[in-house]
């Protein structure tokens, strides 16, 4: 009849006073179409609320810690920032609740006096919204299986006015499959810096804030040069690789044979390789592989190592991030035999299945044309390509991932919700689950 969900529950037989409320069902005003509390229960060691949410019944079960710091008072948030003002140092190990009533279309949380707290005020849409045993456990992104495009002056218009509704409609195609292609991008230099900045300032990097992709006689990057590429992302020796990834073809001549650019989406496959190999799978997601960039001989030199598993899990087992860069690992460290021997077997077996996947975009782009992917989900790689005396020049540059979600985030909150004076704390935004890989637990 209803879902049970329930955190840290403690034995109901240590406190004997509680406090019902029963049967209330008064409406309250949220996003959903229809709310009512059914029953309010005080357990004293944890508060139970039975509510309908569209019609479907939910027990919510919170923790008086929990309620405690997510107060939305004034006494426990900044007005204006909503940054948490509570000393964490001042709350007792146990906290009883003493009483609860609704005002208005909150909850008011008494605390006994032993626990010597302000009272706790709580939206009831936000308790709604926020439950914290709510286990999320649908998937997280769409599988990236081909293009969407898009028009760069149905973004923007000549004049540099947004089309905001259309820039939310990109960024949440970018959200949900990591890869878009915007036509008609003027085939001007630093272009792709306009088009990038829609989304947020571009991310500095070693390579600068704008980079050129063309062939170089002394190249500081593979990239740099006419060979074949392997799938990989870039930059994964960073703590935070670069997240949104744009590269904007300027000039690529007819006469040059090959330089396709090629697209695979890492959470499918590393999903798909779960499944058919849950030993290898649990190795990478255990043994750290070494991703490296060591170039002193460079206008700017470069010492940078960082490990880290190939795969990250959240707490739930969900995939959070792949990270993937053959052409930039080094020697695995810190490693007994029996884990080096573990680790190759399983990374040998994962790189086969990525060249095996039967999804993969070859796409060659045209002048004008800017790819805008996601470089912590979709692999990228180029076929090498003969210049026959042609030119094929990209030219690229970054946006941080936690930016990149946090402006389409807001994008979601202000398409729905802004004209209903709705507080963004109190909701919850259908964009917020999506996995980008910046290993966010959620």
């Amino acid at each position: 009849m209803f879902k049970k969900l329930i955190l840290n529950p403690i034995s109901k037989n240590i406190f004997q006073k509680k406090e019902i409320f029963s049967k209330l069902n008064f409406p309250i005003k949220t996003y959903h179409n229809q709310v009512k509390i059914i029953n309010i229960e005080n357990k004293r060691t944890s508060l139970e609320l039975f509510v309908s949410v569209d019609k479907e019944e939910k027990l919510l079960c919170f923790d008086p810690h929990w309620l405690r710091f997510n107060c939305q008072s004034e006494n426990s948030r900044q007005i204006g920032t909503g940054q948490r003002i509570i000393p964490i140092q001042n709350v007792p190990k146990v906290l009883l609740i003493d009483s609860v009533k609704k005002k208005d279309d909150s909850l008011v949380i008494k605390w006994d006096v032993d626990s010597n707290q302000p009272d706790t005020i709580i939206p009831i849409e936000f308790l709604i919204n926020n439950n914290p045993s709510e286990l999320v456990n649908d998937d997280r992104y769409i599988p990236c299986e081909e293009i969407k495009y898009f028009e760069y002056f149905e973004l923007v218009d000549s004049n540099g006015n947004r089309n905001e509704t259309k820039i939310f409609e990109w960024l949440r195609h970018m959200m949900l499959y990591g890869l878009t292609i915007v036509k008609n991008l003027p085939t001007e230099k630093d272009m792709i810096k306009n088009l990038a900045e829609l989304i947020s300032p571009i991310q500095s990097t070693i390579y600068d804030q704008l980079f050129d992709v063309k062939v170089d006689q002394n190249p500081i990057n593979i990239a740099y040069s006419s060979v074949g590429l392997e799938f990989h992302m870039d930059l994964m020796y960073y703590e935070s690789a670069p997240g949104i990834q744009f590269l904007h073809c300027l000039k690529f001549d007819p006469e040059i044979v090959g330089g396709e650019s090629i697209f695979a989406d890492a959470f499918h496959i590393a999903e798909l390789f779960r499944q058919k190999y849950p030993d290898l799978f649990s190795t990478l997601t255990k043994i750290p592989a070494t991703f490296q960039k060591i170039h002193i001989d460079r206008k700017r030199p470069v010492y940078m190592v960082y490990q880290r598993p190939h795969i990250a899990l959240n707490h739930r087992g969900k995939i959070v991030a792949v990270n993937w860069a053959p052409p930039f690992e080094g020697p695995l460290t810190n490693l007994s035999p029996k884990e080096t021997k573990l680790y190759y077997r399983a990374y040998v077996e994962f790189a086969k299945f990525v060249y095996s996947y039967n999804k993969t975009i070859v796409y060659r782009l045209n002048p004008g044309e800017a790819a805008c992917f996601n470089n912590r989900r979709i692999l990228h790689a180029r076929n090498s390509f003969i210049p026959n005396s042609g030119i094929r020049h990209f030219q690229g540059c970054y946006v941080n991932i936690d930016e990149f979600k946090s402006e389409a985030l807001v994008k979601e909150f202000q398409m729905k919700y802004a004209n209903a004076s709705k507080n963004v704390n109190h909701i919850k935004l259908d964009l917020r689950k999506t996995i980008v890989g910046n290993q966010d637990y959620y």
